[in-house]
């Protein structure tokens, strides 16, 4: 038997074989049938031929009886991405998660409520082409009370911590975020009043040049580069004209002029004074 005449089912236990071996450094017959609920006879034949295939990748400890990683490891049916790992940690019912049981933790994170109801009347309204009465409250000083207004939402961002709709104001008469947390009710489904070409600032994007903050020492810059993976000490990031400001809070950018601390913000924008015309562009 070669690699490409493997059934589908074998390779997805190949997979968790690679994971177990590569990440965790061992892996025995339990490993697979507590995974898979597989017998015990064709966890043995798994991992027997896994060994005949790719003899490179792991070896048998007969006094331990388990299957360890070997120095020359390369894998063949998975791929080797920290963050997805990282990631899987936290994920609830995840292969990462239920095969490491490393302990594993996360800042907490208040989330924004949205109303299922709601939101399922702005995605019928995305998914149509069609504009939508709602009920906002805005943080605007001058707008303390909530006020219908009509929207044509056409697209959803997210920076990480909040959920916004991108839609045309029919008020304001231009393209703006909303909050789909602040949505209070809708109403009232009927033609658009712009259309998503029309978006400039959402269709049109700006590549951020990002460098080592220039305050931290040679050897500080130096981890900097590698952290980010930059190339020729600059990391180039495209990002759409609308997104420019959450990109600019998520990362912390705007206190890179903090000179005192650099280690607040390890790296800055290099094209500053470009970035922030395109930031003042797409908010106004």
């Amino acid at each position: 038997m070669t690699a490409t005449e493997l059934k589908w089912a074998t390779e997805q236990r190949f997979q968790i074989v690679e994971y177990q071996a590569f990440w965790l450094g061992s892996l025995n017959r339990v490993d697979l049938t507590s995974y898979f609920g597989i017998s015990v006879p064709q966890a043995s034949k798994d991992l027997a031929t896994y060994q005949s295939l790719f003899p490179q990748n792991i070896r048998y400890d007969h006094s331990e009886k388990r299957y360890f990683v070997t120095k020359d490891f390369h894998p063949k049916f998975i791929e080797l991405n920290s963050d997805d790992f990282l990631s899987g940690l936290l994920t609830s019912g995840g292969v990462e998660a239920e095969r490491s049981a490393l302990p594993t933790e996360s800042v907490p994170v208040p989330q924004r409520r949205i109303d299922p109801y709601i939101l399922q009347s702005v995605v019928e309204c995305v998914a149509n082409d069609q504009s939508i009465e709602i009920l906002y409250q805005s943080m605007n000083p001058n707008k303390p009370e909530p006020m219908w207004r009509r929207i044509t939402p056409h697209s959803f961002a997210t920076d990480g911590l909040r959920w916004h709709t991108r839609a045309y104001c029919h008020v304001d008469e231009k393209f703006k975020d909303f909050l789909l947390s602040r949505f209070l009710d809708t109403r009232e489904l009927t033609d658009p009043g712009a259309f998503p070409k029309e978006d400039f600032n959402w269709k049109a994007f700006f590549e951020v040049r990002l460098v080592p903050n220039p305050a931290l020492s040679k050897s500080q810059k130096d981890v900097i580069e590698a952290d980010y993976d930059m190339t020729d000490g600059t990391l180039k990031v495209s990002v759409r004209m609308a997104m420019l400001y959450y990109f600019e809070k998520r990362l912390r950018l705007d206190v890179g002029h903090l000179a005192d601390e650099p280690g607040e913000c390890p790296v800055v924008i290099e094209n500053k004074e470009a970035f922030n015309i395109a930031v003042r562009e797409a908010t106004n």
